[in-house]
């Protein structure tokens, strides 16, 4: 052991123990993230219909609320339009994003928490090897900051993606098929790093195949009618997520506590020259 233990290093392990309990905490009684799908048809027959969808991930559920505005005029467009479609040209995507390994948002509910609390059991030991100014204890300072750093990719990252590997989206044949045409998207990401919200504005434009006559379906196939035709609709909508704010204060506490106080530490205390003794 080695004598002298800075002060600066003793206030830093203390805050880092507060950040790992407080994230048991979080984790077990706070929302991890809430996802947020808002759509309206602004142009064609089922201009002034929307859906909103929301979807709140905790611990132990992930509840989805569905709102429909104008739901007669969305329900008049399914009534007048018929089910002709088409072979989908993105049947090929689908299949490589079905055969996608994610893991299924139910493990990770049952897995982070469990890593919440290694990560505080291992903060503890760390805390007690720098202490005693143990040889080497920063090897095990190195494992707690990249464990904690996976505890982050997993509720940024894999959560939300876990959601989608815990969905089945069957084999039917429909999933091969599509009932518009000429489909254009124009998109805009939005990011707020510092409230933790990701969403991306899009608006998209298409024919629904479903009120073209049959005389002039080939037609509007092979090529675009144009806005004027019945057919043509437009839909504006927002996707994102945003972020519980613990796990936007996880991220940040990571960088700072965890990877650059440490690194500033060390370099400091391996670059300083002391004073020499007076005799």
């Amino acid at each position: 052991m080695r004598e002298g233990k800075p002060r600066a290093k003793l206030v830093l392990h203390a805050l880092q123990l507060v950040v790992l309990f407080s994230l048991i905490q979080a984790v077990n009684s706070h929302i991890w993230y809430t996802g947020v799908v808002d759509i309206e048809y602004t142009e064609g027959l089922p201009a002034t219909s929307g859906m909103e969808v929301e979807l709140e991930v905790d611990q132990d559920s992930a509840d989805v609320s569905i709102h429909i505005d104008g739901f007669i005029t969305f329900m008049q467009w399914q009534n007048t339009r018929n089910d002709t479609t088409i072979p989908s040209s993105e049947s090929d995507e689908k299949s490589e994003f079905d055969s996608m390994e994610i893991k299924p948002l139910s493990e990770l509910q049952e897995e982070i928490p469990i890593m919440a609390k290694i990560a505080f059991s291992v903060g503890i030991l760390f805390t007690g090897l720098a202490l005693f100014q143990v040889r080497y204890s920063w090897l095990l300072g190195l494992i707690l900051s990249s464990f904690l750093l996976w505890i982050c990719i997993n509720l940024v990252v894999l959560a939300p993606l876990g959601y989608i590997g815990g969905m089945d989206f069957g084999t039917g044949s429909y999933d091969d098929r599509e009932s518009t045409v000429h489909s254009s998207t124009d998109s805009e990401p939005v990011f707020d790093l510092f409230s933790g919200e990701l969403e991306i504005e899009f608006t998209t434009q298409s024919y629904d195949l479903g009120l073209v006559n049959s005389s002039e379906l080939e037609s509007v196939i092979e090529e675009a009618p144009g806005e004027e035709h019945e057919s043509f609709m437009t839909l504006d909508g927002v996707a994102g997520i945003h972020y519980s704010p613990f796990v936007v204060e996880l991220v940040w506490a990571w960088f700072v506590l965890f990877f650059a106080a440490p690194c500033i530490m060390n370099f400091y205390f391996h670059t300083k020259v002391e004073k020499p003794q007076l005799m």
